[in-house]
């Protein structure tokens, strides 16, 4: 595929040869060209005697091969631009299919120490008005405050406001936010980016009405693996030991690791289990493709290794390597161009040297075993059969073993919905390869656009009166027709043709990559319930629920008895002593915090209640001997 950038009216777009149909219908352009200068200055038949006495027969030929042509050239386009969808959308579906496994794997049993909390778990966190949001809107600017007042009706002037109005800052502190922004939220890590991110901008002072913990930037990973040296968590790509206890929520002030999420800085490799489903689903997509852009079973279609974080492939040819362009260009610039413009380049033998110098890159690499059984397989489906086999007899073995904890055999269905989506697509994709565009219409077109270059000379010389204005017209007629006619075949297989070709290099890495944030873990801001608010709110449901057991209990009355009450009231008396004890130990409440502040009251209590016993147990012993 060729890049290009809009310039002035397209003028930059002339320079390129390499891949201009352009440049291919000059050829024809130029023998049109020279077949009427030797009619124009060669021709002795007299003027009386003309050829035509009407341009309308050449028109009516003229018209009916541009026809022709347009109608090739738009199926042509339309095939392309097929191929490019159908190769999306194989990718899409084996990489959703990838993504869920992993999900799932995520929620078995082995990850239950690293899973975030649930909201399910915490419903009495809706009764406090809180909000997820992770920023807060910046303040207003003056202009758009006096804006909105002049809207609304009334006075610009902020003094005669029933309420005061905070100015937001000035247009130039405004600038320099958005600068800062620009390097603090950026989606992509920049010199710019890591130079910002290696201050600690963390807030630690949490907004109560926000429900948004410090989180942690090692995805949950810490939490998994102990280290059973030092005692001290460890991480796959995030370095936990670095910083201490707050290590998983501090951004790494050195430049990140261009592996991403397949770093192992951490002083932990990612999940076995993902790693296989990875490096399967790498294969697959890289198997499909190399099947795709070469049919040829006699014809090399290496494979290499993907080193994450490596350099993007260019998807143009012409900016390879000098070494990868030696390799797949045997011939220097000037050749390959000719050979281009000839129409020779896309030779069986070209086509081999070209895909050996960019092979198809898997995650993992290729082991020698896995390349025997491929090359057992015969023919380009059989081969992407093979691996769509593997990785399918994975995910079923796994689930069987609970590796994808307790997921339901119709989700389990659906995953493999996915993976037969794909294969729907690369058949799709393999109908556009290996189908060519029909025999008898490009013969057809070929032909009538050859005869473009008789028949457009032999109008001209008869109605131009001018040889540089007949010349000119000649030249731009046959080019047009005869570039569009180059369009067509250009675009008719979009596997092969380089370099108008599907970057499908390119587009395997960035499936690469988006694998690999399978060894992510969980959302880095999943951790809320390590958020200062939980702790803050607990503390006063603690609290408050001390003070109204103490509020109980402190409200309860202790009978009085004196020396001249009669028998009936001492035992009323006594009837609510035992009520008063047995309230005391209901109203107790169960936090451990509660009973050190209710030890002093409870001593209280107890003494009055020995000491009415006494009083008790005494006007007994009286009675018992008076009766004496």
């Amino acid at each position: 595929m060729i890049e290009y950038y809009r310039g002035a009216y397209g003028a930059n777009l002339l320079t390129r040869w390499h891949g201009s149909s352009l440049a291919k219908a000059f050829i024809p352009g130029g023998l049109s060209v020279l077949l009427y200068l030797i009619l124009f200055y060669f021709d002795t038949t007299p003027e009386e005697e003309v050829y035509l006495n009407h341009p309308y027969a050449v028109g009516v030929l003229v018209s009916s091969v541009s026809f022709l042509i347009i109608f090739r050239a738009n199926y042509g386009y339309q095939r392309y631009w097929e191929a490019c969808t159908t190769v999306h959308h194989l990718m899409s579906k084996w990489m959703d299919c990838a993504i869920f496994i992993g999900v799932f794997h995520l929620q078995s049993e082995h990850y239950k120490d690293m899973r975030p909390p649930n909201f399910f778990d915490y419903n009495e966190l809706n009764d406090l008005n809180l909000t997820r949001d992770r920023e807060t809107a910046p303040p207003p600017l003056e202009e758009e405050l006096v804006n909105d007042n002049m809207n609304m009706g009334s006075p610009t002037s902020f003094a005669s406001s029933e309420r005061s109005i905070e100015i937001g800052p000035s247009h130039s502190d405004d600038r320099a936010q958005l600068r800062r922004r620009r390097y603090e939220k950026s989606i992509h890590s920049t010199k710019n980016t890591i130079r910002g991110a290696s201050v600690d901008t963390i807030d630690r002072s949490h907004d109560q009405t926000r429900l948004f913990g410090p989180g942690r930037l090692d995805g949950g990973w810490g939490k998994m693996y102990p280290n059973d040296i030092n005692g001290k968590p460890t991480a796959t790509y995030y370095d936990i030991q670095k910083f201490g206890k707050d290590a998983s929520r501090i951004p790494p002030s050195e430049p990140l690791d261009k592996r991403g999420f397949a770093s192992t800085k951490g002083g932990r490799t990612p999940s076995l289990f993902l790693q296989e489903l990875t490096h399967l689903s790498s294969l697959l997509c890289a198997v499909a493709l190399t099947t795709l852009r070469n049919d040829l079973d006699d014809v090399e279609s290496p494979l290499g290794v993907y080193t994450p974080g490596q350099k993007w492939p260019e998807v143009d040819p012409h900016y390879l390597s000098k070494d990868v362009r030696r390799q797949a260009y045997e011939q220097g610039p000037f050749m390959r161009n000719i050979r281009y413009l000839l129409g020779i380049d896309q030779t069986k033998h070209a086509r081999t040297i070209y895909n050996a110098a960019r092979p198809m890159l898997v995650i993992g690499g290729v082991s020698d075993n896995e390349i025997a059984f491929l090359q057992r397989a015969r023919g380009p489906s059989a081969k992407t059969q093979l691996v769509w086999s593997w990785i399918s007899d994975l995910i079923i073995r796994e689930h069987h073993s609970g590796t994808l904890g307790n997921v339901g055999p119709p989700i389990i269905s659906r995953i493999i919905q996915f993976l037969s989506d794909g294969m729907l697509y690369y058949n799709h994709a393999r109908k556009i390869m290996f189908t060519p565009f029909p025999f008898p219409h490009a013969q057809l077109s070929a032909f009538f656009v050859l005869m473009m270059v008789l028949a457009i000379p032999l109008l001209m010389v008869q109605y131009a009166n001018e040889h540089w204005l007949g010349a000119i017209l000649t030249f731009l007629t046959v080019t047009c027709l005869a570039g569009l006619h180059e369009v067509a075949r250009e675009l008719e297989n979009p596997f092969r043709n380089a370099p108008n070709d599907v970057p499908l290099c390119t587009l395997l890495a960035f499936y690469n990559e988006a694998l690999i944030t399978m060894f992510s873990g969980h959302h880095p801001d999943a951790y809320w319930n390590e958020s200062e608010i939980i702790k803050k709110r607990s503390r006063e449901k603690a609290i408050n629920g001390v003070k109204k057991e103490v509020s109980q209990v402190g409200a309860l009355e202790i009978p009085t008895l004196s020396e001249s009450d009669s028998a009936e009231e001492e035992n009323v008396a006594v009837k609510k002593l035992f009520e008063v004890k047995n309230a005391s130990t209901d109203a107790l409440p169960q936090s451990v915090d509660s009973l050190e502040e209710l030890k002093r009251l409870i001593e209280k209590q107890e003494e009055k209640i020995k000491e009415l016993q006494n009083r008790v147990q005494k006007k007994g012993d009286r009675v018992e001997k008076q009766v004496k």
